[in-house]
């Protein structure tokens, strides 16, 4: 690594920027995410304004991967490429002068495999705080890179996206140390890739159940269409759709897109609206079990953090998955992740004493929504369906969606409207993401997008069937209910629970040593 160090560091943050990029624009250049991350690690430790130089990088690569978010909020790329950015340049910088100032304890020094520890620590936890936070952007985690190539992490499985991320940070920690013709990098990479491609090919479990699935995707546009066409439209171009697919043939289950009822109704009067009875019938012709979005309220007697007055009561609205089995039964979710600056301001919760109602009405387009307190697995006796309801952003949190199989969930269903972006690589990255959720829980993905990408995937994260962006259609296809839970299902997210206890560690080891002006020895 000589050489790198006597390349002029404007050099090194160039080619970070480009490898950054590269490896999140194209699917198959995942990898080159290790090269940027030696990089990062040796402009971190030079001389100067680290962060500020690691700022720049980390900024400009939010802007060239998320750039999209700006056709639905303009404020959202500010807000990514200003905090986020200034979160992982932190995260970095941070690790490093704790590795720094660590180096008083002879142990440290003399424990190689302790050197690591910092940059684990820090930035996990970053990822970890952005699975939490009001902020919460976990988009560009690291484990999330590797999205376009399922066949290299099957092994997702067992330790989830943040198992990726900790092979990038050991990958690219011990390249920067020891230099590209270090063979300890190398077994550390070959050996998780070896095993997923071992893992790859080994073919699946063959289900007990199987079901017929019809994904809609109407292609509603949804800025000029969605909101002003009228709602008995809307499911007519459905029922031609479906009539035009399944002729007089029956499904067991057909997938429509979140929001596909725009109209906002009261949650106890669910069914008496004539829409409601015409999307029933429709749904009685085709299958008795369909899945679908709503936009829901209800009522409450006394004021809390997520509703608003209405007369002498108060209501919340909601994004709703609606869920109707073969025995007419309706069930409700409601999106327990929300987007922020779309459908919630942040901390809302702390700041609604201060704000009063403008938390609420500055939440985004419609205002700040209620959430669920707990998620809700859909059922249907009659085929053994256990449906877990993915809802739009949700397809982004790991661990969150992984609940629902901890549940006993043998189906994912992801409906979401990404018409927000436009046909940029935002959709594109969304749907992969669906991906890499179906290896974390082993089960296949049916997945309704209002303008696309809607599609068929299976548990090791393979698109079987899709229909393209800006198309209209269905997919009709068998797929199967499987019942296995994976061990990351078992034992959830325990990479990043350790990486913040480790954190806390060692900044109450940083704090201790700086009380008792510990120097070294």
């Amino acid at each position: 690594m000589s050489s790198v160090k006597k390349t002029p560091i404007t050099i090194l943050m160039a080619l970070a920027l480009v490898l950054l990029t590269l490896a999140w624009t194209f699917p198959h250049l995942g990898v080159l995410i290790i090269p940027a991350f030696v990089l990062l690690l040796d402009i971190s430790k030079r001389s100067g304004p680290r962060f500020w130089r690691l700022y720049l990088v980390t900024a400009l690569w939010n802007a060239t991967t998320t750039y999209w978010i700006a056709n639905a909020h303009p404020l959202g790329v500010i807000a990514t490429v200003g905090i986020n950015g200034a979160l992982m340049a932190f995260a970095l910088w941070f690790s490093v002068r704790a590795e720094e100032l660590l180096w008083r304890f002879p142990s440290f020094r003399s424990q190689r495999w302790l050197h690591v520890l910092p940059l684990l620590a820090c930035w996990i936890s970053f990822e970890q705080l952005h699975e939490y936070w009001g902020l919460a952007f976990p988009w560009l985690h690291l484990g999330n890179t590797f999205n376009g190539m399922p066949y290299l992490v099957q092994w997702y499985q067992y330790v989830g996206t943040t198992g990726g991320t900790l092979w990038v940070l050991l990958v690219a920690y011990t390249l920067h140390m020891q230099g590209t013709a270090s063979k300890r990098a190398l077994w550390l990479f070959i050996t998780p890739a070896l095993l997923s491609l071992v893992l790859w090919y080994i073919p699946q479990n063959e289900a007990v159940k199987r079901i017929r699935v019809a994904v809609v995707q109407p292609n509603i546009d949804a800025y000029l269409e969605k909101w002003d066409m009228p709602e008995a439209t809307q499911i007519q171009k459905v029922d031609r759709l479906l009539q035009t697919h399944l002729g007089a043939q029956q499904v067991d289950l057909i997938v429509l897109p979140e929001t596909f009822l725009p109209e906002a109704r009261e949650e106890t009067n669910y069914g008496n609206r004539p829409n409601d009875r015409l999307l029933h019938q429709l749904l009685d012709t085709y299958s008795k079990t369909a899945i679908f979005g709503a936009t829901t309220y209800d009522f409450q007697q006394t004021p809390d953090v997520f509703n608003r007055p209405y007369g002498d009561k108060y209501y919340t609205l909601y994004n709703t998955a609606l869920f109707r089995n073969s025995a007419a039964e309706t069930a409700m979710y409601h999106k327990g992740k929300l987007v922020v600056g779309g459908e919630t301001m942040p901390f809302v919760q702390l700041l609604k004493p201060y704000l009063g109602d403008w938390a609420i009405e500055l939440g985004g387009t419609s205002g700040t929504l209620g959430i669920s307190e707990r998620r809700t697995v859909f059922e249907d006796k009659r085929t053994g369906l256990k449906l877990a309801p993915v809802i739009c952003w949700e397809n982004e949190f790991s661990d969150y969606a992984t609940a629902y199989a901890r549940m006993g969930a043998n189906l994912i269903a992801v409906i979401t409207n990404d018409g927000w972006w436009g046909n940029t690589a935002g959709h594109v990255q969304h749907l992969r993401f669906s991906g890499l959720r179906a290896i974390e829980q082993g089960k296949y993905v049916v997945r309704s997008a209002n303008t696309g990408v809607s599609s068929i995937i299976d548990e090791k994260g393979r698109v079987l069937r899709r229909l393209d962006w800006d198309t209209e259609g269905v997919i009709v296809s068998d797929v199967p209910l499987l019942e296995n839970k994976t061990l990351y299902v078992k034992t959830g997210n325990w990479i990043g629970k350790v990486a913040v206890v480790l954190l806390a560690l060692l900044v109450l080891t940083i704090l201790f040593s700086r009380f008792f002006r510990l120097k070294p020895r």
